[in-house]
């Protein structure tokens, strides 16, 4: 196998794990996240929750990091495969480790 597949590879890899890590954070956010106080369920006497999940948080916030943190390596070595072979640079890490880190930092400090 020739050293630009096993790039290719490598990159399609670690972009796939980030992708599906962050497709999981959207499962754990709707677990997470208020229930919105409609008049329906308020009307009815339905359970509707005001807050935050403590602990859905707390595990979605660990996952959307180590989703930052994959797609920080998979940059870095993006990086290095595109200066030292015709391969070009991958539009979609960069992509998933600025909303990473968008809703890490809006879950530290807002949440």
């Amino acid at each position: 196998m020739k050293k630009v597949k096993i790039f290719q590879f490598l990159l399609a890899s670690l972009s796939i794990m980030g992708w599906s890590l962050a497709v999981y954070a959207l499962l754990l956010f709707d677990k997470a996240r208020p229930d919105r106080a409609i008049g329906y369920f308020l009307s009815k006497g339905a359970s509707v929750r005001f807050d935050w999940d403590p602990t859905q948080t707390v595990q979605l916030e660990y996952v959307i990091w180590v989703c930052a943190a994959i797609s920080f390596i998979s940059m870095i070595f993006n990086y290095y495969t595109a200066h030292h072979s015709r391969m070009g640079y991958w539009f979609n890490i960069p992509l998933l480790l600025l909303s990473s880190v968008a809703a890490g930092l809006y879950l530290r400090f807002f949440v």
